[in-house]
């Protein structure tokens, strides 16, 4: 596929972007595990994980700790992870910071969130969500 919308987080291993394009990473990297971000969460024709975030809402530790823990005990399964919500940048965003912390892969939440934008640029983490991975993660 030449033009495709979703990023590799961790090189053929974690797949990250947004709802339209599970369909493409399931058949193009041959995902074994979608997670879905969204609250909004519709009907999907393949099968998925929901693990919602509710966009624009505070206190959204849980949930993201929670979505966090399903895509690290996934790639640690030695599986093709892809996690999206809608568009791919907020909730998507917040999800790439804290694997790539949880993983060891960066040392502080602007080290991860670096890493994520150099991958899928329009990752736009709202000010409530990095909140929650600062609470989440206090030492990074």
């Amino acid at each position: 596929m030449a033009n495709k919308n979703y990023h590799e987080l961790i090189k053929n291993r974690i797949f990250i972007g947004g709802a339209d394009d599970a369909k493409d990473v399931i058949e193009s990297e041959k995902a074994d595990v979608i997670f879905d971000l969204r609250a909004e969460s519709s009907e999907t024709p393949y099968e998925r994980i929901h693990s919602p975030i509710v966009d624009d809402a505070g206190k959204q530790d849980e949930s993201i700790q929670k979505s966090i823990g399903h895509v690290v005990k996934a790639y640690n399964e030695g599986k093709k992870v892809y996690f999206h919500c809608g568009g791919g940048s907020n909730r998507t965003g917040t999800v790439a910071i804290g694997t790539l912390l949880s993983l060891g892969k960066a040392k502080s939440i602007e080290e991860a969130e670096k890493m994520a934008k150099s991958v899928r640029p329009q990752i736009n983490v709202k000010p409530e969500m990095k909140e929650s991975l600062q609470r989440l993660y206090p030492n990074a």
